[in-house]
């Protein structure tokens, strides 16, 4: 039995796990999530048979999106829950029915390793993978619940400033599927105290293509959530990090407080 699991096994001691939380010392209702935080690939896959300049590409990773959500987080004192794999090895973010959940081609690139994937190669994927990543969001908003009437997720991703010879004029996104409330909030927000040009479900809108993560763990359950999409040469370093980071905690606590009722603590049970 052991040497069977040995044999079937994607991830080895020296891989980076699947998932980095980080945990504030005191509970907050507000839950980061950042599905495309890594470009690492487990060492068992040979780097996807890809040449390696392209996982510090966009294809492989949401550049700056990681260094925003870890500021945020421990300037805020909330808990992230980010990933920790490549989305060329598996998109935390797509519906695992979905035909890019493991891309064979993005952007012009040929992912080798995933042409010709196997069944089982493919459930080792999403077995040590997708379902450990969704696990411990499930377990950050438990422990959200265990205090606060719901939890307030704010999903963190970046986009390259031109596809397909458009130059995309916005410095920020805000995406939101179903309810809005959460994300006008934040455009209001964003337009009064930046000059930024603010997308509205842009550069592409939320529910094309459907992004798993927030419609699984805050939208299905009508939990008030945002998704925002930052131009990435604008955060490819830690300055435009911290200065976005900062930005959207401003943002956030603005939000918290206008949905202080819906976020309300719960009472604690006397000694």
């Amino acid at each position: 039995m052991s040497q069977c699991k040995k044999e079937h096994q994607l991830l080895g001691a020296d891989d980076t796990p699947a998932f980095e939380v980080i945990v504030p010392r005191d509970e907050s209702p507000v839950l980061i999530v950042c599905d495309h935080a890594s470009n690492e690939i487990p060492a068992a896959l040979n780097g996807l048979g890809i040449d390696q300049k392209h996982l510090q590409q966009h294809i492989a990773y949401d550049i700056g999106a990681a260094g925003v959500s870890r500021k945020m987080a421990r300037n805020m004192g909330v808990t992230a829950v980010l990933g920790g794999f490549s989305r060329l090895v598996l998109d935390p973010n797509r519906f695992l029915t979905a035909h890019d959940s493991i891309p064979s081609i993005s952007d012009g690139v040929v992912i080798v390793e995933n042409e010709t994937l196997s069944a089982t190669d493919r459930m080792l994927r999403v077995e040590e993978l997708f379902i450990p990543y969704h696990s411990a969001i499930n377990q950050a908003v438990t422990r959200i619940l265990e205090r606060y009437a719901m939890p307030l997720v704010l999903s963190v991703h970046s986009y390259t400033p031109i596809f397909q010879g458009f130059e995309r004029p916005w410095e920020i996104g805000v995406l939101w599927e179903g309810d809005d409330g959460v994300a006008s909030l934040l455009i209001d927000y964003l337009r009064e105290n930046t000059d930024y040009h603010v997308g509205e479900n842009e550069p592409y809108h939320a529910c094309n293509p459907v992004g798993y993560t927030v419609k699984t763990h805050a939208e299905s359950f009508g939990y008030p959530h945002v998704l925002v999409e930052i131009r990435q040469d604008l955060i490819a370093d830690e300055p435009g990090q911290e200065k976005f980071a900062s930005l959207l905690a401003a943002a956030l606590d603005m939000i918290r407080e206008s949905l202080a009722t819906a976020l309300s603590p719960k009472a604690r049970a006397k000694a």
